[in-house]
């Protein structure tokens, strides 16, 4: 099998775990639809049907204030905490990159700079600036 159809799969099932995963975390607290599954910093996120912001999967809270400020919750990877809407708390600010993730142990890590780099290539590119996040 050729690497991109194990990209695919790999994709694929990344998506199927983790709309499961929401589904039963949310099945717990409400029978509103999911209609949006994602993470946001290590933490699944769902969208509800009628509803224009994220919460949390686990326990349904939002992700944003009423201010429009982010509700920080520790990295599930490294457990650091964010300053609201502030640079990924595994990596800090780096040079030159507009947004950055280290993955949080659940995505492929990512920089934004000039170009995307993302896997490997981003990993190199955090240990060039001096900052090494926990197995992302």
């Amino acid at each position: 099998m050729g690497d991109a159809r194990k990209t695919t799969r790999r994709k694929r099932q990344y998506y199927r775990d983790l709309i499961t995963t929401c589904e039963a975390l949310v099945a717990k607290h409400t029978t509103t639809e999911v209609v949006e599954y994602g993470y946001f910093r290590g933490h699944p996120v769902v969208c509800l049907a009628g509803e224009d912001g994220e919460r949390s999967a686990d326990d349904l809270p939002p992700t944003v204030d009423a201010a429009g400020v982010s509700i920080e919750r520790p990295c599930v990877q490294c457990g650091l905490l964010a300053v609201p809407d502030g640079p990924d708390p595994c990596l800090g600010l780096l040079p030159g990159g507009r947004a950055a993730c280290c993955g949080h142990g659940v995505e492929e890590p990512y920089v934004l700079d000039h170009s995307t780099m993302r896997g490997q290539q981003a990993l190199d590119y955090f240990s060039h600036y001096g900052v090494d996040p926990k197995e992302a």
